[in-house]
């Protein structure tokens, strides 16, 4: 028999760390380029003020040709993207909850995000396992209250991720969600408590094999941007590689693909209630996560880079058994495979430097996150001549837009 939920209070729905649509912030280029923008100003100026515009502004110029669209020109001054989308950077424990007078100002959290003490991989990490619903920061007490009422209390990135995991697992080809799964049945069933895994998986397969009828299901996403906002959920989840996203014709039909490369570690998290910063699982992931993102066939622009750069940039090590050509604006981001835009690199500090633990300036200063400097300090010079042949604007856009995996 079929089970066909009910709203557990009229209004139930899943509601992002914004309730405005926000997917160009969700850019981790965005949503972190911001933050360390605010750092740089933090506590002397306000976020109306012609100084963060003009850092918006730099930042809205630089995403110029990187896939990313979002025009920040418009969201400055009075009507700044912190007054506009300031829940967001709330949300997720970025900038504090309550009024600072428009004063810049960020959590500890934040800050350290901001300094590259917390890694872009334990950010995001961190995000899945304490980010809950209902969420004070984003919802009003009342609403807060219907929740705590019906008993409710969702971790949806998790539920996601421990969903599309137990998909995978039960069948391989089947290891996907949609977007349109997520509104129609999975955000529906959630608002029964105590909601076993299997039974959103059981339902999707059916739904998929044309079994399940939700036509009488109830409606969580009545409202025009609501299905935009619950999208931002798989669009998290993508934009940091847990998930992998597959294009379809429309937004209702994108696939977003298991991460297989860092099935242990997702599955971990799914499990964790305690914060992983400077755990092994840390680690782990984000070394795999370096390794799943880098392009298997890249012979033309290592060979370009290693003709131009025959010793790592960090280490002088000669050895091409050990060197690679390493991206300085990632091919993510539209980073062209030209000599211009690498540096030869031994393959562990390649892995520092994609996964932000290790950063270049355009002047050639070296600086390593603490967990870097405890087992390379020594070794790592802080300045290194940078090759003529290196664009140094890359470099800069590095810098100023890039935290690693």
């Amino acid at each position: 028999m079929i089970y066909i939920p009910k709203l557990p209070f009229f209004g139930f729905k899943w509601k992002w760390a914004s309730v405005q649509c926000t997917e160009g912030i969700n850019d981790p280029v965005v949503l972190l380029g911001v933050l360390f923008r605010m750092a740089k100003l933090e506590g002397r100026y306000k976020y109306s003020s012609d100084e963060f515009a003009k850092e918006l502004i730099g930042l809205s110029d630089d995403l110029v040709g990187t896939g990313v669209n979002v025009d920040l020109h418009r969201r400055t001054g009075e009507r700044n993207i912190i007054r506009n989308s300031g829940q967001y950077w709330k949300a997720l424990n970025l900038i504090p909850p309550y009024k600072t007078g428009g004063i810049i100002t960020l959590t500890d959290f934040g800050r350290k995000v901001a300094n590259h003490q917390i890694s872009q991989t334990e950010f995001s990490a961190e995000t899945i396992i304490s980010f809950k619903l209902p969420n004070p920061v984003i919802q009003s007490e009342a609403e807060c209250s219907k929740w705590k009422d019906a008993k409710l209390e969702i971790y949806p990135l998790k539920l996601i991720l421990a969903i599309v995991c137990h998909l995978k697992r039960q069948d391989n080809d089947q290891g996907y969600v949609t977007t349109n799964e997520l509104v129609k049945i999975i955000i529906p069933l959630s608002g029964a408590p105590d909601r076993k895994t299997e039974t959103y998986v059981n339902y999707i397969l059916k739904y998929r094999l044309g079994e399940l009828d939700v036509a009488s299901w109830p409606n969580c996403c009545p409202e025009a941007n609501d299905f935009r906002i619950a999208r931002e959920f798989l669009l998290f989840l993508s934009n940091y590689g847990y998930l992998i996203k597959k294009e379809k014709t429309t937004r209702n039909d994108e696939e977003y693909h298991y991460n297989t490369e860092i099935d242990y570690e997702i599955r971990e998290i799914i499990k964790s209630h305690h914060s992983i910063i400077n755990t092994e699982l840390a680690f782990d992931t984000e070394r795999k996560m370096v390794r799943s993102q880098r392009r298997p066939n890249q012979a033309k622009f290592r060979k370009a880079v290693l003709d131009a750069c025959k010793r790592c940039i960090i280490t002088n090590v000669s050895m091409p058994e050990v060197l690679e050509a390493a991206h300085i604006i990632p091919y993510k981001y539209h980073g062209a495979d030209t000599k211009e835009n690498g540096v030869a690199m031994r393959m562990d500090i390649h892995y520092l430097f994609d996964s932000g633990h290790l950063r270049i300036s355009e002047e050639g200063n070296v600086f390593l996150s603490d967990k870097a400097r405890w087992s390379y300090g020594a070794s790592i010079p802080p300045k290194i001549f940078i090759p003529d042949y290196v664009n140094k604007e890359y470099l800069r856009w590095r810098w100023d837009n890039y935290n690693g995996i």
